[in-house]
């Protein structure tokens, strides 16, 4: 166990922890009207080409492809013309973009366009505002409350380019994951629940908006008034400090030593002395000082400030020794290195199929013809019992196995829809369910697992750039369906199916978490890893379960 985490521990578990987990507990169902809303805004709807005098018939029976129709010229001829206006079907939804807009024939890329567009802002703030919190804490309140202004901007007097600008700028100022501010102020013993449970807010909003939406038909009024939640997380902001831990790492120690007074206050706990408090912040300072000590003798000016941005921003997938001086020689830094990047891109692989399933499974009700408000519910249903099966087995079964276990279920509930005949809609909307069931908790345990695995000095860029990739699999996901969704309905899920089976390989090469420390510098991981390069898996575990112990035999020399 890290000697920050003897902190926590006496500290304890009181006031100051719970409410930073209850204000990310507040703040996650935030974001599901702006994710999953789309489904109820742009839905593929039954519409008939709406034809002018001069038509003699429209040019397909299908009502949901009549984007033609067949004009009597005046020399007495036909001519199939394009359709400019169309009748919607509003049985299920009084108003929504896509009847408005006219999303529909030659318009209809940009229904998935408006579900895409909101991941599309998620990759680049997760990218900016990954890099800003781990480079400068104070614009964690102006970033969030940019989150919180623009959803609530009316929509009525917005046009459909406005409302995807809005869409995309929201999406880029996202604070970063809550997972991770929830976890560092936590006890080792309490992490894998709170990872876990601060997502089951998220499911029960899935399922309140399922209900929500069936009330409230009309998408203004629904985009304006479930946004109106987002207000009250402003005067949360006054009482949030950043992560203590984060702040030792970044050498801010006064303002670490404030929080830290203030979390033992509220916990009615007893603080060591202040000169063994700064003791222990030198200690996991030392080897971020370390790994700059060598740049900072060859660089300088405007030179220096480049090279320092250049490292931050590929800290994560970079060949680079510096920081394993302490550990092992210089022959051995560029194998070390590329243990450490390869761990990063098999993150990256994981989290791209995550979204990239997670929300095709979300957006396909409209093409699978079912009733778009029941789907929604019972996706949110689907992942309760995810939020709290997944903390049993990820503590019996560790990160790596049960989150195989998972990936490899999804896989198999959704390729066996190839063989399920069209009849059987009932079935095969049970198991795209299943899918449902099982990609929700394998995204749990996965997101609790890169969050134990990134070091301190760069877990919220970790994460942020793991969001990244998530959010790429989830802008893919609409198109998915609008071109393949047009053979079958079952072919997108099938697709879905194969990628989970592929991702369920990769982790094989991830190190377990269960029984490690949470390590707050590259340089500990890194040395973990170098220890067990030959050994496999199993040594790699036991490394970075003794890293502890390793640092602390460095301090003492």
């Amino acid at each position: 166990m890290s000697k920050f985490d003897d902190l926590l521990e006496q500290l304890g578990t009181g006031v100051w922890n719970v409410f930073v987990v209850v204000a990310m507990c507040y703040w996650v169902p935030q974001i599901v009207n702006q994710e999953m809303g789309a489904a109820f805004l742009t839905p593929d709807l039954a519409h008939t080409c709406r034809l002018p005098s001069d038509a003699a018939s429209a040019a397909s029976n299908d009502t949901r492809s009549q984007c033609s129709y067949n004009a009597t010229t005046s020399s007495g001829s036909t001519e199939e013309r394009s359709c400019i206006e169309w009748d919607f079907d509003d049985s299920t939804f009084t108003n929504t973009i896509t009847s408005e807009f006219s999303l529909v024939c030659g318009r209809s890329y940009l229904r998935a366009a408006f579900k895409s567009v909101y991941f599309l802002g998620g990759f680049f703030g997760a990218m900016l505002n990954g890099w800003l919190s781990d480079s400068n804490a104070d614009d964690h309140r102006e970033l969030a409350t940019a989150q919180v202004a623009f959803p609530t901007i009316p929509r009525q007097l917005l046009s459909i380019a406005h409302i995807i600008l809005l869409l995309t700028l929201d999406a880029i100022s996202r604070t970063p994951p809550a997972s991770a501010a929830a976890l560092e102020v936590n006890e080792p013993k309490y992490r894998t629940a709170v990872g876990v449970l601060v997502f089951l807010p998220y499911a029960l909003a899935v399922i309140v908006l399922g209900g929500y939406g069936y009330l409230l038909r009309d998408w203004r009024w629904l985009s304006v008034t479930t946004s109106l939640p987002c207000l009250l997380f402003l005067p949360m902001l006054l009482f949030l400090d950043e992560s203590p831990r984060w702040l030792i790492v970044r050498g801010r120690y006064e303002d670490a030593l404030r929080v830290l007074r203030k979390a033992a206050r509220w916990n009615k706990a007893q603080l060591p002395p202040e000169e063994e408090l700064r003791a222990l912040m030198d200690h996991i300072r030392k080897e971020a000082l370390e790994a700059d000590k060598e740049d900072d003798a060859t660089t300088s000016g405007h030179v220096k400030s480049l090279k320092n941005i250049m490292k931050d921003v590929t800290v994560l997938v970079r060949y680079s020794g510096g920081y394993l001086n302490e550990y092992c020689n210089g022959a051995m830094e560029e194998r070390v290195t590329k243990k450490m990047r390869s761990i990063t891109l098999l993150f990256y692989a994981l989290f791209f199929v995550l979204g990239m399933v997670y929300y095709g499974l979300s957006f396909g009700a409209d093409k699978l013809r079912v009733d778009p408000f029941v789907y929604m519910a019972v996706s949110g249903v689907m992942e309760v019992p995810s939020s709290t099966v997944s903390i049993p087995l990820a503590e019996k079964m560790g990160r790596r196995a049960s989150s195989t276990l998972f990936l490899v279920a999804t896989a198999g509930s959704l390729l066996v829809l190839g063989f399920i005949p069209d009849a059987l809609e009932w079935l095969v909307v049970t198991m795209a369910m299943l899918g449902r069931l099982t990609i929700t908790v394998a995204f749990q345990i996965v997101y609790l697992y890169a969050s134990e695995i990134f070091p301190t000095e760069v877990r919220v860029r970790g994460l942020g750039t793991c969001t990244m990739m998530g959010t790429v699999g989830a802008m893919l996901a609409p198109f998915i369906w609008e071109i393949l969704g047009s053979i079958k309905a079952w072919v997108p899920l099938f697709m879905f199916g194969v990628a989970a089976l592929v991702a369920s390989v990769t982790t094989f090469w991830l190190p377990e978490s269960r029984t490690a420390p949470m390590l707050d510098t590259v340089a500990s991981l890194e040395a973990a890893h170098s220890g067990a390069k030959e050994a496999g898996p199993v040594q790699l575990d036991r490394e970075m379960a003794d890293i502890s112990v390793k640092e602390t035999d460095a301090q003492e020399a």
